[in-house]
C-alpha cells in the first residue's frame, strides 16, 4: 500500500487546508506506558513492530524563542549512533525518525530530517510535540513536501475525477460499488461514482473527507501541522520541494483502469486496510522504517495484476518523488541549519534520501530526541 495519498487527499476532497494524516492508512502510517513520552529514544534496534501503550502527552504553548533542552540539541556527538559502516551507507540499519545530516562542506552547521507520519497526534504517535518545536525553530530554514495553506484550484479536479462517460461502477463492477458505498456511507453515490479509484482507495484507507474531531485542539493536530506551523511562528524560511499540483499528479499517475485491480482487492479483503495501518503505526513507533518499507512492498492481499499497478503507483510516489527531492535538498543541505519534514517512507531504502545524502557525501546519523 502506498502512503503518500493523504496530503493532497484532503485538499482535493476538501479544498481546505489539511490537517490529518494517514489514517494510512487509517494509521497513517500507514502510522501512526509507563514512562512518559521522549524518556525513551525514538530509535529503536527491533526489526519487528511492537505493540506500545501511548502516554498522553499535554500540550504546550510554543513560545518565544528559547535555549533548546541539552536533550534536543544537534551538535555533533558521539552518543548518535551511525548508520555508514565501511564507508557505505547501511540504510537497513537506520533506524529511527529523525537523523542528523552532517554537511561536507567545511563549517556548515548540521541540519536534521525527520520522518513524518500524515496522521494521528503527537501523542499518538510517541512524540513530544515541545521537543519537536524547539528542534525546528533552532534552525534557519523549513524544508518540508508541500506548502500546507496551497490553495484548491479548479483544474485540479481532473486528477481527482473520472473522465466524462466514465464512472467507479463500471471500472470496478455494480457488486463491488455497492459494497464501497455501504463502506463509505457518508458519500452521496452520485460522486463517489465519479471517483478515480485512487480517490476511493484513499477514502477507505483514512475517510479524510470526514472534519477531524479536535481539529481545534493544538494537542490533535498532525506533526505535520505542528512542524510548519512553528516554523511560521519562528519566522524560518520556508522551502516546498513541490506543489500541490505536482502532488496530485503523482498521485493519479496510474491508470484509473489499471487501478481498478488495486480497489477491487482491497474490497473483498477490507480488514486488510486495517492491519495494514496497524502494522504500520507499529513500525514508524519503533522507527523501523526498513521493516515498514518491506511490508509496502509485500503488497499482502493484492493478486499479480493489481500488484502490477501498485508497483506503478508506488514508483512515482515514493522513488521519482524522492529522485527530484534529492537535487533540490543537496544544495541547501550542504549549507546547513535545514530542518527537512517529509513522509518517513521517503527516508528508507537504497532509493531513499538518506541513501541519496549519503551518495553525495553527507553524513548521516540517527539522532535520538
Amino acid at each position: 500500500m502506498i502512503h503518500d495519498r493523504e496530503m493532497a487527499m484532503a485538499m482535493a476532497l476538501t479544498a481546505t487546508r489539511r490537517r490529518g494524516w494517514q489514517g494510512l492508512l487509517v494509521l497513517c502510517a500507514g502510522l501512526l506506558a509507563g514512562a512518559p513520552a521522549w524518556t525513551q529514544p525514538l530509535v529503536q534496534t527491533s526489526s519487528s513492530p511492537q505493540s506500545i501503550a501511548l502516554p498522553v502527552v499535554p500540550a504546550v504553548a510554543s513560545s518565544a524563542r528559547t535555549p533548546l533542552p541539552s536533550s534536543v540539541q544537534i551538535a555533533r556527538s558521539p552518543a548518535a549512533p551511525a548508520v555508514v559502516a565501511n564507508g557505505d551507507f547501511d540504510w537497513r540499519a537506520a533506524r529511527g525518525v529523525l537523523f542528523r545530516i552532517h554537511s561536507p562542506q567545511p563549517g556548515a552547521p548540521d541540519s536534521l530530517v525527520f520522518g513524518t507520519i500524515h496522521i494521528g497526534s503527537p501523542a499518538e504517535l510517541g512524540l513530544d510535540a515541545e521537543r519537536v518545536r524547539h528542534a525546528v525553530q533552532a534552525q534557519r530554514m523549513l524544508i518540508n513536501e508541500v506548502d500546507g495553506d496551497a490553495p484548491w484550484q479548479p483544474s485540479y479536479d481532473r486528477y481527482r475525477f473520472l473522465a466524462p462517460g466514465q464512472n467507479l461502477a463500471m471500472l470496478i463492477g455494480g457488486t463491488q460499488f455497492i459494497e464501497l458505498a455501504t463502506l463509505l456511507p457518508e458519500h452521496k453515490g452520485p460522486q463517489l461514482n465519479r471517483f478515480k479509484p485512487w480517490v476511493a482507495m484513499t477514502l477507505l484507507e483514512e475517510g479524510l473527507d470526514a472534519p477531524e474531531p479536535n481539529a481545534r485542539d493544538a494537542s490533535q493536530r498532525n506533526i505535520d501541522s505542528v512542524v510548519e506551523d512553528t516554523a511560521r511562528a519562528h519566522g524560518l524560511k520556508l522551502v516546498h520541494l513541490e506543489t500541490l499540483e505536482d502532488q496530485l499528479a503523482a498521485l493519479d499517475c496510474t491508470s484509473p483502469a489499471e487501478y481498478a485491480r488495486v480497489l477491487q482487492e482491497r474490497l473483498a479483503d477490507p480488514q486488510e486496510l486495517r492491519a495494514e495501518t496497524e502494522r504500520s503505526l507499529a513500525f514508524y513507533r519503533t522507527g523501523d522504517l526498513p521493516g515498514w518499507l518491506a511490508d509496502i512492498d509485500a503488497m499482502h492481499g493484492l493478486d499479480a495484476q493489481a500488484k502490477v499497478a501498485e508497483q506503478h503507483a508506488r514508483g512515482c510516489l515514493i522513488e521519482q518523488r524522492n529522485a527530484r527531492w534529492i537535487e533540490e535538498l543537496e544544495p541547501l543541505l550542504r549549507g546547513g541549519g535545514c530542518f527537512v519534514a517529509v513522509g518517513a517512507i521517503h527516508l528508507t531504502g537504497q532509493e531513499g534520501l538518506l541513501a541519496g545524502l549519503a551518495r553525495r557525501g553527507f553524513e548521516v546519523s540517527a539522532q535520538p530526541w
